[in-house]
């Protein structure tokens, strides 16, 4: 059996933990880059180019919810996004009533999703942002004033 001097064991440490973290690394790009798929493919992506008559929805995430907390986004029981710190989503919504849902994501406090009804009309614009209340994962927000440019 070899032994190997110090010198050569750190560098085969080294080189295993490089390998690891790469390994990781692109791992995590790989979901990254599903879960952006997924999400334009559900229209959170603003390359697709909102029906005529549909309303915009915003969701932002408050940044004071962790690093490491997702917010988990449903309409009318369908998951079409998932928000990270410092991202929003963006879609358009079918004029008429819409539940949205907000869960935080690994971990709930509760197994419920926070839930609101929606009513939309047609080409107006909806921003809240997921904030914590009480321990709880709600939107805050609504109509959007028009922009003026």
């Amino acid at each position: 059996m070899r032994t190997y001097r110090y010198s050569s064991r750190n560098a085969l440490l080294l080189l295993v933990a490089w390998l690891s973290f790469n390994v990781y690394a692109t791992c995590q790009a790989m979901s990254s880059d599903m879960q952006s798929a997924r999400a334009a493919a559900a229209g959170g992506s603003d390359l697709v180019q909102p029906v005529q008559g549909a309303a915009r929805l915003v969701v932002r995430r408050a940044p004071n919810l962790g690093a490491n907390v997702t917010v988990r986004l449903w309409v009318d029981g369908a998951q079409v996004g998932t928000i990270g710190y410092g991202h929003t989503y963006q879609g358009s919504l079918a004029p008429g009533r819409h539940i949205l849902s907000v869960q935080p994501s690994p971990r709930p406090r509760s197994g419920t999703p926070w839930q609101m009804t929606l009513d939309v009309r047609s080409g107006k614009t909806y921003s809240f942002t997921a904030t914590g209340d009480s321990g709880q994962l709600i939107l805050k927000g609504g109509l959007a004033a028009p922009r003026v440019l």
